[in-house]
């Protein structure tokens, strides 16, 4: 079911980890970001679209990892953009005859044969300088950057932050260990970005809808910092009483720190 979050902005939920799909309305249609992750959620948004007498004209995916690739035949035919960072990283992942079924191997267990992977990850990519997404809606601003992964891009929708896979109340900070760059660094430096939109609402890809955007920003910078320092880190999200990935948020936290210290 879609939840309306702000004016013309909802949201559907999915039971994998707490994703979040959003839809902005347009004037012709909706734009689709990160539609879900099971193929009963991809139906029930067509669903509810249809019974809305609403079509999709355009898509985004906040970046290359497969949960953000996924579509479905009834949102039809239609751009599925990315920045061009992100869209050159899927060409790339996905470029050979087998990269689906390493990709099935990302997926746990007991959902695989639940996700469908038919349509994954066709992306068209942006021009390297885009600041907004082309589309005959409403002014969606797009803010890129290297945190979580090459060619994250975060959307300002109005006052609402579209904040891809960052600020989530139930995730730690997941930097992207293949960084050219000091992962922290980039972490910071996108937080910052993301600061500055001064958005009134936060939208994140796992997680709990929010109009705690300042106290995300905070929370999420303090554990990136965090990370440099020798004592050991304090996150309520890898807490032993964390309601959310007890057990496989500790580790991979302690993944990432002693990803670090092979940097130094």
């Amino acid at each position: 079911m879609l939840t309306r979050v702000a004016d013309g902005v909802w949201v559907h939920g999915s039971a994998f980890m707490q994703s979040n799909a959003v839809v902005v309305q347009g004037r012709a249609g909706v734009l689709l970001v990160d539609p879900g992750v099971l193929g009963a959620e991809l139906d029930c948004i067509a669903e509810d679209l249809r019974e809305w007498g609403q079509s999709v004209v355009a898509g985004f995916a906040t970046h290359p990892h497969w949960d953000h690739l996924l579509w479905h035949a009834a949102f039809g035919d239609v751009p599925r953009y990315g920045t061009a960072r992100c869209a050159a990283v899927v060409r790339e992942r996905l470029s050979d005859a087998g990269a689906k079924a390493r990709v099935a191997t990302m997926i746990p267990a007991d959902i695989v044969e639940q996700v469908p992977l038919d349509l994954l990850g066709n992306i068209t990519a942006l021009p390297a300088d885009a600041a907004r997404i082309p589309w005959d809606g409403p002014e969606v601003r797009i803010v890129e950057h290297r945190a979580h992964a090459c060619g994250h891009a975060a959307l300002v929708v109005g006052d609402v932050l579209v904040a891809g896979d960052m600020l989530s109340d139930i995730l730690i900070p997941m930097l992207d260990a293949n960084s050219p760059t000091d992962p922290v660094d980039d972490y910071l430096t996108a937080l910052g970005l993301l600061e500055s939109t001064a958005a009134a609402t936060v939208i994140p890809g796992h997680g709990s809808v929010s109009d705690q955007v300042q106290a995300r920003i905070d929370l999420d910078r303090a554990y990136a910092t965090a990370l440099r320092d020798p004592a050991p880190v304090v996150d309520p999200r890898i807490s032993p009483s964390a309601a959310f990935g007890q057990g496989w948020l500790p580790a991979l936290h302690d993944r990432q720190l002693q990803s670090l210290a092979a940097r130094t």
